[in-house]
């Protein structure tokens, strides 16, 4: 297995296209992100509905969508069409702070609060991450400034170590241990007493779009990965009235 770093970050061209397709999906369909309140379950994150749907929110609940390269977040009580503005009488409620998804370079020294792209393996996180590619995988640490070494346990108990130099955020995940998908890994770093279990889940193919990519997020748990897509799209809502 081999890794390729140019490959791991999105470029800005690739990045412009993979919007201007998502934007043309819209047209059609929004997706939703995250939903709660009182109606959370008549709208629970998976759902797509069209852009022109009428959605009626009670008092307590908030509704993100994905759609057109950003996202879109409406709390009620009030009515709302993801196409179009609210309706007399509602609000959206606007957080644009100029957030973007990461698509630079990955830093090399310091403390970064989170990984560059959401294919990253956090090793200091524990919970369930989802590959586009399991044949490319790059692990990710938020604190590069000193030299570490990394064991990690496979599922059926074989363990093996890695030396993580100081001032390197990434490491290439080790080309002869292939990924079991499904499986729990422990990743335990030098002086950490307690090791991060990572489940893995390989998706069937790489989504073509970011509805599709969250999408696939939602279908197979991956929630740590689904926040950092939503938090860094730009926030298309209106602003509060």
């Amino acid at each position: 297995m081999s890794w390729d770093r140019n490959s791991l970050t999105l470029r800005r061209g690739a990045f412009a296209a993979l919007l201007a397709a998502t934007a043309s999906a819209a047209a059609a369909n929004v997706l939703v992100v995250r939903s709660a309140g009182p109606s959370a379950g008549a709208y629970p994150a998976g759902r797509s509905l069209p852009d022109n749907a009428r959605i009626t929110l009670r008092a307590g609940d908030t509704l993100v969508v994905l759609a057109g390269g950003g996202t879109r977040t409406f709390r009620g009580p009030g009515t709302y069409s993801p196409g179009t503005a609210a309706r007399a009488g509602t609000r959206t409620v606007a957080a644009n702070d100029g957030r973007r998804a990461r698509i630079g370079a990955v830093r090399n020294a310091g403390i970064v609060p989170r990984s560059p792209t959401i294919w990253h393996v956090d090793v200091t996180q524990s919970g369930t991450i989802c590959l586009a590619n399991a044949g490319n995988v790059m692990l990710w640490r938020p604190d590069a400034t000193a030299p570490d070494r990394l064991t990690i346990t496979a599922p059926g108990g074989a363990s093996r170590q890695l030396d993580w130099p100081a001032g390197q955020a990434t490491l290439a995940w080790p080309s002869d241990a292939p990924i079991a998908g499904g499986g729990a890994y422990g990743f335990r770093q030098a002086g950490v007493a307690v090791p991060t279990q990572i489940v893995f889940r390989t998706l069937n193919s790489e989504p073509s779009d970011l509805q599709a990519v969250a999408a696939a997020l939602i279908e197979n748990g991956c929630r740590d990965q689904l926040d950092v897509l939503v938090e860094t799209q730009p926030d298309l809502s209106a602003p509060a009235g």
